[in-house]
């Protein structure tokens, strides 16, 4: 079954839980798991609900996810009491690691849990719990060999109206995100190479990669160089 989920940004204020780490990196086979630990820092106890899924494209704003048997997970649900921390254990099945990286979302959804002693009437039947979907954490999860490596470079780009739409090609063995932290952006007018801005690439919505996948970007702030005067783009990494 594919899942896919419209990336947006966190609403921290709004969760009951946390958790921790929201990166983890398993490359080696002594590694029996990876664990992580998930909070409820309220005064009320919460219900979760642990899945993880396999992320197989990202392109688009959206991620693809897939349901995996290549990890197991314990526990997969339980009830938090105030304050208390559990530890989920995740671990990865195949024999070896894979040859090239694999990308795991954590997901941790909160319930929502009526307690009280009001007895709610639905479908004939006294229940004493209602139980309404809230709120989900999601964390990442790389299995990968130690030395994989991604390889972005930009295949194509397109001058637009709005801006420059690029094409982001990763044929590395390993995913990674195409911010101005990590690359530089050289554009090539007529004249001379130039490093875009800060500025220039604000907006974009940089999404990871993953390895054998292009994504496309929309680079519509550029400001410092005239878009028409653009004849190639190219990322340089720090």
């Amino acid at each position: 079954m594919k899942f896919i989920i419209l990336l947006v940004l966190s609403l921290s204020s709004l969760h009951s839980i946390t958790m921790t780490p929201l990166y983890a990196t398993l490359e080696s086979r002594n590694d029996k798991h990876i664990i992580f630990r998930v909070t409820n820092p309220t005064k009320e106890p919460v219900a979760v609900v642990i899945s993880v899924l396999e992320l197989v494209d990202t392109d688009n704003n959206r991620e693809e996810r897939i349901e995996t048997d290549k990890v197991s997970y314990y526990p997969s649900q339980f009830v938090l009491n105030p304050q208390e921390t559990k530890n989920v254990r995740i671990r990865y099945m195949r024999k070896a690691l894979p040859p090239q990286e694999e990308v795991f979302r954590v997901v941790a959804q909160e319930l929502n849990i009526d307690l009280s002693d009001k007895m709610v009437q639905r479908l004939d039947k006294k229940i004493k719990a209602e139980v309404k979907m809230r709120f989900s954490y999601e964390g990442l999860l790389f299995v990968k060999q130690p030395d994989n490596k991604p390889n972005l470079y930009i295949s194509a780009f397109h001058k637009q109206r709005e801006g420059v739409e690029i094409e982001v090609t990763n044929s590395g063995e390993a995913s990674a995100i195409p911010n101005i932290e990590l690359y530089d952006f050289i554009v090539t007018t007529k004249d001379r190479e130039q490093k875009l801005t800060i500025d220039d690439v604000k907006g974009a919505e940089f999404r990871r990669v993953l390895h054998g996948r292009t994504n496309n970007f929309l680079l519509k702030r550029i400001s410092s160089v005239s878009v028409n005067a653009i004849k190639k783009i190219r990322l340089e990494e720090k």
